[in-house]
Formats: structure tokens, sequence, C-alpha cells
């Protein structure tokens, strides 16, 4: 595994309740790292990263469908039926939830034998995926706007309301998307609790996370427009409009 060459001190400055865990997919057993100690399912181990050391998983840590989402063996018929699904009522019918086995990404078979979880603060590795928990909005805001601040492009967030791990973790690796959502809107994660209601999860890959780093740093986190009353802004906005027209009218 290759020794990090960014700088991520520029997150330090957010205060995050949660730390950032950053996450590395390899294909071969990482040294000078711990294996997980614990029983945890996929989408609590972020949540884990966030006050331990850094640590490993391998196919015989997962106990839900994280082998399918990591390629590390062959669908289960079982849930490809769709049966679970509709037997459950978490979709009216099974060719509901078949849906989503055609949609859901999932890693190429055999590529990943191993994934690394860190805190931001300990990384030794620049990660394929940085997932930030933000405490509130003003926080989301920031992050979702220095994705879109150098380039003009837009942000979008998807998912499905079961195997949230494989839109949370391999999404992003994969479509090189950053990719949000709220907590409390997967079923798996509300239902083991992972964290409170209301959180935004960011997932940002190893394509947008080095923009990202250096808009952090180079932009304004709070406009003035921010900080200033309604009708300042009016007129603050105004005086740009004339100023603006006045220069392409020369």
């Amino acid at each position: 595994m290759k020794p990090k060459t960014q700088d991520y001190s520029i997150f330090d400055k957010f205060n995050f309740e949660r730390k950032p865990v950053g996450i590395k997919f390899l294909p071969y057993k990482p040294e000078g790292i711990e294996r997980l100690n614990k029983s945890l399912y996929f989408c609590q181990m972020f949540k884990e990263a966030q006050t331990s050391q850094p640590f490993y998983v391998q196919r015989e840590d997962f106990h839900c469908t994280e082998p399918l989402t990591l390629g590390m063996e062959d669908p289960d018929p079982i849930f490809l039926s769709g049966l679970v699904g509709e037997t459950d009522d978490l979709y009216e019918e099974l060719r509901a939830n078949q849906k989503i086995y055609q949609l859901v990404p999932r890693m190429l078979k055999g590529t990943v034998k191993s994934v690394v979880f860190s805190p931001i603060d300990q990384l030794t590795f620049d990660p394929d995926v940085l997932i930030v928990t933000a405490d509130n909005v003003d926080q989301a805001r920031i992050i979702l706007r220095a994705l879109v601040y150098s380039t003009g492009e837009t942000w979008s967030s998807r998912g499905t309301p079961v195997l949230a791990c494989s839109w949370l973790y391999v999404y992003p690796y994969l479509s090189g998307e950053v990719n949000y959502t709220v907590t409390g809107l997967s079923m798996g994660m509300q239902t083991l609790k992972v964290l409170p209601q209301g959180l935004m999860l960011i997932s940002i890959p190893w394509t947008k996370l080095p923009m990202i780093v250096k808009n952090l740093q180079k932009m304004g986190w709070h406009p003035i427009s921010e900080t200033i009353t309604e009708e300042d802004h009016k007129r603050r906005f105004e005086a740009i409009l004339k100023e603006i027209t006045e220069k392409i009218q020369e």
C-alpha cells in the first residue's frame, strides 16, 4: 500500500464531532495494520473507525450482503430472487426487490481481498473513499460547494432503501462521483442504529478528493451573502448587477 501523498489537515477546520474515515480496497492483506477484532456489519465499520486505530477486514468478517458488494463471491440466488424483500414487506413485489440487484454497484469479482479503515488523523495512505459525517447542514454545504467551486458541475445523490453500504463505499469508488445521504434513510443502518438520524454522510472518491481539498483551502467558506441581513444582501446584489451591467456595456 503506497504511503500518503496528500495533506488532509484542512478537514480539521470543521471540528467534526465524528472524524472523517478513509477507506482503501486492496487485493491483498495490508502490512502494519491490525485486523478488526469484533463482529460488525459493513455499514457499522466506518463508525467504529471514527474512534479506533486503523484496521482491516476480510471475507470472514462479513455476514450480510458485503461479499456481493465487494465482488468476493457470486450473488446468492436467495437474495436475487427478490423474495426477501417481498416477504419482509421491504418492497411491494419480488420484481421490485430484484431490480436493485441489477442497479446496485459491485466490485469486480476477485479485486478486493481486504478493506482498510482509518480515521483521517491516522491516515498513512491516500484513501479510495473518504467518508465525512457532517454534524449539520452548514458543514455539508461547504463540502458540496467545494465539490463544484472550480468546475461549475452539479452534485447528486443516489441510493436505495437497502444495501446502503454499496452506495456509501462502492458507488463513489466506481463512478468517481461524490455521493451523499441522510442518516435514517437506509433501513439497515436505521435498524442497527449506526448513527443518530439527520446527519449527512458524504462519500468522496479519490478522483474528487484532491480538488475538494484544494478548493476548501482557497475558497471563502462563508461568503458575505451568508453574514448580512436580507436588506443588505438585496442592496449589495443590486450594486453588483449595476457594476456588471456597466462593465459589459463599455
